[in-house]
């Protein structure tokens, strides 16, 4: 008995390091996509961050509008001055949306138009085993009205 309950503990741990590696694979291979599109957005390639999101967004937005509103977003915003990721995590289920591969990053940025910015992506991975954006986020104050 005592031999069996050392084996079925080590398989647990097995398996949970096993299940941590991959996690970490997962938030890693995500970061560098959400890293990408945000590249993108910045450079003013909108039609490429176009390609890095879900098939649920891109029907919410056709291309067409996703260039005009991001262009617009972005005016808002100012030029990029500083991103850096204040938190990562894995989920394989979010409510609302079922289950599968989730990786939620976190940021907090800095912009020349705007105060206290922060930003987060949902990122999915589909069935291809490709992580796009599957929503977005962004909370911030402009700078003329913080300034006040």
């Amino acid at each position: 008995m005592k031999h069996l309950s050392i084996l079925l503990l080590a398989l647990f741990s097995f398996n949970n390091l096993s299940a941590q590696k991959y996690t970490t694979k997962y938030i890693t291979d995500a970061n560098k996509v959400g890293l990408q599109w945000w590249n993108d957005v910045n450079s003013g390639q909108y039609s490429t961050s176009y390609q890095y999101l879900s098939s649920e967004l891109k029907k919410r937005f056709s291309e067409e509008s996703w260039l005009n509103q991001i262009s617009i977003l972005m005016d808002e915003f100012g030029q990029l001055e500083e991103r850096s990721v204040s938190d990562t995590y894995f989920n394989s289920e979010i409510e609302g949306y079922g289950s599968g591969f989730y990786v939620i990053v976190e940021y907090n940025v800095e912009y020349s138009k705007t105060k206290n910015h922060t930003e987060s992506i949902l990122l999915k991975q589909n069935d291809q085993l490709e992580w796009k954006i599957f929503d977005f986020n962004y909370e911030f104050q402009n700078l003329e009205s913080a300034e006040e």
